[in-house]
């Protein structure tokens, strides 16, 4: 076979692989787990939460997070964009404190890590799949 061949074959599977779209079912469920929040005047504290993701299309998740501190209760919301089957990325919202931010998402198996952004402050999270 010449390489010319191999090449457009490789090429073409690939293509292939590409244009066919990559469902975010991996995602989807509740998840549970812990972190820490950094707000941005103020201590790094301890948090628990209960994420729960849904699709809204075949590339976008909505998100719902309740998480606790040994202060407060807060209620999140948001939606992700699927940038390849393991990684998530997108914006959330608590309308309690009107902050919103950016989040991301890294799927690996039945775990996962998520990291936020926002101007008052920002976290990490490490949830498993229930």
């Amino acid at each position: 076979m010449n390489s010319f061949v191999l090449k457009f074959g490789v090429f073409f599977l690939l293509a292939v692989a590409a244009a066919v779209p990559v469902r975010a079912a991996s995602l989807e469920g509740l998840w549970t787990g812990g972190g820490y929040v950094q707000p941005a005047s103020g201590q790094r504290e301890r948090v628990s939460c209960r994420v729960s993701y849904s699709r809204r299309s075949r590339s976008v998740l909505g998100v719902v997070a309740t998480c606790a501190t040994t202060s407060t209760k807060i209620r999140q919301t948001g939606e992700l964009l699927m940038v390849s089957p393991t990684r998530y990325v997108g914006d959330f919202y608590n309308a309690q404190y009107d902050i919103g931010g950016r989040i991301r998402v890294i799927v690996n198996g039945t775990r996962q890590t998520v990291t936020f952004t926002s101007g008052n402050g920002g976290g990490r999270l490490s949830l498993q799949k229930r």
